[in-house]
């Protein structure tokens, strides 16, 4: 291997996902203020994914391993892009339910299509086995990190 740094290894596979993405259309429209982001798109295909579920801010932070100054300020891009609106909750008003809007759900479909793409793009030709140890690595990389982020 020419670097054997992982922290390098994930820096140059992330540039190269966002370089894959940015190539592709994507899930982006044709007007800039519009465009969405691939975290967006991906925020977009979760919502849609468990549309019979209550989501708040607080499940997409944890789903997504962001901070909640981070996981406000895209949602409050996609509300002001009109892609998802915050409802109160009947049970406890202090809290958000986060849904899509009938914008967003006309691009879910294209959302979706997209993220088949790049999974299939990514996965190529891992097998199975190696897969499952690439996983089973990176859930190991995340927890050293988490260990020492909240040290």
């Amino acid at each position: 291997m020419k670097n054997s740094e992982i922290g390098r290894q994930i820096a140059e596979i992330n540039n190269l996902v966002h370089r894959l993405i940015q190539k592709t259309d994507g899930c982006c429209e044709n007007d800039e203020k519009a465009a969405l982001s691939h975290s967006s798109a991906c925020i977009i295909g979760y919502l849609s994914d468990h549309a019979e579920e209550n989501i708040f801010q607080r499940d997409l932070e944890r789903e997504f391993n962001v901070r909640r100054s981070t996981m406000s300020k895209v949602l409050s891009q996609l509300e002001s892009k009109d892609y998802i609106a915050r409802l109160d909750d009947k049970s406890d008003r202090r809290l958000k339910k986060i849904v899509l809007t009938q914008k967003a759900e006309l691009l879910v479909d294209k959302i979706k299509f997209q993220r088949l793409k790049l999974e299939e793009v990514l996965r190529g030709s891992i097998s199975d086995d190696e897969l499952l140890a690439f996983y089973a690595t990176c859930e190991k990389i995340k927890q050293n990190l988490l260990k020492e982020e909240n040290k």
